[in-house]
């Protein structure tokens, strides 16, 4: 079950594009933006977030999908 929470996470990836910039539109620290990534990557078994050079993330499909 994906709740609202795992919604904002995503949306706020594809929007900051960086695991810093979606830490600052949710009020959290990127070490925590990273680790509720990969909890819901490991529970939906699918990657959501490739990352993309110095702290950048893209969005696979999937990702994308969510967002």
């Amino acid at each position: 079950m994906i709740s609202s929470a795992d919604l904002k996470l995503v949306d706020a990836i594809a929007k900051g594009g960086s695991l810093r910039m979606a830490a600052r539109e949710l009020g959290v620290t990127s070490s925590a933006i990273s680790q509720k990534l990969a909890k819901l990557e490991e529970r939906l078994k699918i990657q959501l977030a490739q990352r993309s050079g110095r702290a950048g993330l893209v969005l696979t499909a999937e990702g994308g999908w969510l967002a």
